[in-house]
């Protein structure tokens, strides 16, 4: 079975630059083949990202959410409270639905996407990132991941919509 994983499309991260593959990803869904999950980042309460960054957003719903015009698109989701993704809910999730491929869209591909898909490769799960539903802050940083990110798992991994 296959998973398409949607990484933190949340309004909190809503940004120009974010913006701008929303089309994709919601291409991406619509021909989509498989099981459907959105992540959201939750930033709790003395947190290592409160503590050590000093960072206190997504500690409230709004920054939460997941973007507007995703919304009516959102079937399941999966709270995080790290980089990665890959906590016990979506392993059990995994284990449940016999999932052998997940692909790979939202952001930050500089941060979480990278995390997420060398710790689905350590677990030996085959991982796809769809570089043009993937997004950073800053188009030298995306294009440096995605270069890592093809050594990481193999360029034929690294596919576009």
């Amino acid at each position: 079975m296959k998973l398409l994983l949607i990484i933190d499309m949340q309004e909190g991260f809503r940004y120009k630059t974010n913006e701008k593959i929303i089309p994709n990803i919601k291409k991406l869904i619509k021909q989509f083949k498989g099981k459907i999950i959105f992540t959201k980042f939750q930033n709790k309460k003395n947190s290592h990202f409160e503590k050590i960054l000093n960072w206190k957003k997504f500690q409230n719903k709004k920054d939460q959410e997941v973007m507007t015009e995703l919304k009516e698109l959102v079937k399941e989701t999966i709270t995080h409270t790290n980089y990665t993704v890959l906590n016990t809910a979506l392993k059990k999730y995994i284990k449940l639905h016999k999932i052998n491929e997940i692909t790979i869209c939202g952001i930050y591909t500089d941060v979480c996407i990278i995390k997420t898909t060398m710790d689905l490769f350590d677990v030996k799960i085959l991982v796809k990132v769809v570089e043009n539903a993937t997004i950073t802050q800053y188009n030298n940083d995306q294009n440096q991941t995605l270069k890592s990110i093809r050594r990481i798992i193999g360029k034929e991994n690294v596919i576009k919509i």
